[in-house]
């Protein structure tokens, strides 16, 4: 019992500072003072950075860095406690594990718990990233189109973005009405939106429409060679990705064989074993 009390104690105090890391985290109603005086979450990222995930990850995800750095918390909390709550149930059936067992795998499962939302933040941002530059792709096509149809730089830009639908395209028209309301160009918009979100190809794009004003003949070839651009890429990626995904099945028809191989062995080598 003086083990099993020791798992108690370490699972109680564990817990206290869980519950006071995340407490920190947890954003309290603020005042109009530190509203209007609070500086921008860009000159002050140094305050999140042991997140281990890039501000523009999570930006792009539409996850705060509060909320984020919570879920690993908890996430490791409770990968550190089930281990010690197992060892307490197995106590009770006179079945109690060593305490240096249960520690190992009390810390292995809170690393695995800590790293699982990095993990998933990472499927989610590439997926992503993939969807905005397909978007990209369809936008860049719909300016080239405003713009053999005589519309100026400007209108050919905010004009295509008010016709799609979906995140990708909302994103790109909140982009450009923070600028207007910047009293900036929407290309500039753009530009910070690329920057935010890690999409190179919208810097490229901000740096085509700049030059209309100065070769507004060649823009057209341009925009649309930038949308095959993405496109073949995208393509690129998906069949690399279904390249990998194809031999990672190779992996568990393997794992399968040699389970039905042991499975066959198994009778001869025990009776070998036996006698």
């Amino acid at each position: 019992m003086t083990s099993l009390s020791l798992l108690i104690l370490l699972s109680i105090g564990f817990a206290a500072g869980v519950t006071t890391v995340a407490a920190a985290f947890v954003r309290a109603r603020p005042r109009l003072v530190d509203i209007v005086g609070e500086p921008s979450p860009k000159s002050s990222p140094a305050r999140f950075a042991f997140l281990a995930a890039p501000l523009a990850d999570l930006e792009l995800a539409g996850q705060k860095p509060e909320t984020f750095m919570l879920h690993r918390v908890v996430f490791a909390a409770i990968g550190a406690l089930w281990v010690p709550l197992l060892a307490v149930v197995l106590a009770l059936g006179n079945v109690a594990p060593p305490v240096v067992l249960t520690g190992t795998l009390s810390l292995a499962t809170a690393v695995i718990g800590w790293m699982l939302p990095a993990a998933t933040l990472k499927s989610k941002v590439a997926r992503a990233r993939t969807e905005l530059r397909g978007a990209l792709a369809c936008y860049c096509r719909l300016v080239a189109l405003g713009r053999i149809g005589d519309r100026g730089p400007v209108e050919a830009l905010r004009y295509p973005a008010s016709l799609g639908e979906g995140w990708t395209f909302r994103r790109i028209r909140d982009a450009m009405d923070e600028a207007a309301l910047l009293g900036e160009m929407p290309w500039d918009g753009l530009q910070r939106l690329g920057a935010a979100t890690g999409v190179r190809e919208l810097s490229d794009l901000t740096h085509v429409v700049a030059s209309a004003g100065h070769d507004g003949a060649s823009i057209i070839t341009s925009l649309r060679a930038k949308a095959d651009s993405i496109e073949q890429q995208l393509s690129a990626e998906r069949k690399t990705g279904a390249a990998v995904r194809s031999d990672r099945m190779d992996l568990p028809l393997a794992l399968l064989g040699l389970a039905f191989v042991v499975f066959l062995a198994f009778p001869g080598v025990a009776t070998m074993l036996t006698t």
